[in-house]
């Protein structure tokens, strides 16, 4: 090999090592530099920018403030499985404002709630109105803070149903259902309800509905059945009214002071917003479905 060829290639070697020795040394004065900035920040306690991204500890805030449907409790559920995968998330504010609904719905969220509360602290605050199915819900957890001007309450049960059998009689609608049972069709739209099919209904349904949701509040607020009974007529009740501290609530504030309050105990912590809202429908969309709903449904409700 010529001479020549062979300087160059030594040459060029002697630069790849030089390359290489000077990339170590600035490998070594960085590591140098984040040792010493790690212990620097632990000596004066402030947080490390080097492992702290990422890791700044999250409140998570969940809004329930739309009827309560089985759907709508399985969506916020699957909302708070996703943070519970994150260490990041400290606990959970629970932001009330709905006027109830399922029966089943609210008995199962509550239910969950008592469960994650085991592990993940949760908060519970009424901000505009908790009545019947998200009060049953606002029960799971204790203490209850509520706005002072806050709604709640009306712990009873409801089966909506309507008589429109003189319009049916007008326009010349006649009911022709065929059934297997006594009790099969124990309401119609187009037919008065029978004194005996009001007692069935009421003694099969509505009873029994009302005594679980009436047996699930006492127990979640350690209140005696009979002491809670007399606030469960289905009235509704104004959070700051004293006949009901420490029965329906027990703490008046405001939102943004329980913010605060939980920011500083978990070390100055971002609140995070989850679950939210979808997009709303078209005004009339939702109200043509509300009124379909409430003439051919006679469901159970918490309202």
């Amino acid at each position: 090999m010529d001479p020549k060829d062979l300087q160059i290639k030594k040459l060029q070697k002697e630069i790849g090592i030089a390359k290489i020795k000077q990339f170590g040394f600035i490998l070594i004065v960085i590591a140098e530099i984040v040792f010493l900035a790690a212990v620097f920040m632990n000596f004066f306690h402030l947080k490390n920018p080097f492992t702290d991204v990422g890791n700044t500890p999250k409140i998570a805030l969940l809004h329930i403030d739309q009827q309560i449907t089985p759907k709508y409790i399985e969506h916020l559920i699957d909302e708070i499985e996703k943070i519970k995968k994150e260490k990041s998330f400290k606990a959970l504010l629970v932001d009330v404002s709905s006027p109830g609904g399922s029966p089943t719905a609210s008995q199962e969220f509550a239910a969950y709630l008592r469960d994650l509360n085991k592990t993940m602290p949760v908060t519970m605050y009424i901000d505009d109105m908790a009545a019947s199915g998200a009060y049953y819900i606002a029960s799971a957890i204790k203490p209850i803070y509520a706005n002072k001007n806050a709604i709640v309450g009306s712990i009873g049960v409801i089966m909506p149903h309507y008589n429109l059998s003189k319009l049916a009689q007008k326009v010349g609608v006649k009911e022709d259902t065929i059934t297997a049972g006594k009790f099969k069709q124990p309401l119609s739209l187009l037919k008065e309800m029978t004194k005996e099919n009001k007692q069935y209904l009421e003694n099969v349904l509505l009873k029994p509905s009302y005594e679980n949701f009436l047996s699930d509040v006492a127990k979640n607020r350690g209140i005696d059945k009979k002491r809670l009974a007399e606030f469960a007529e289905g009235k509704v009740y104004v959070a700051s009214m004293p006949q009901i501290q420490g029965v329906l609530v027990d703490k008046i504030t405001n939102l943004f002071k329980l913010k605060r309050q939980l920011k500083k105990r978990y070390d100055d912590a971002k609140i995070v917003t989850i679950a939210k809202r979808p997009k709303a429908e078209n005004f009339l969309h939702l109200l043509a479905e509300e009124i379909v709903s409430i003439l051919t449904k006679s469901e159970i409700t918490l309202r």
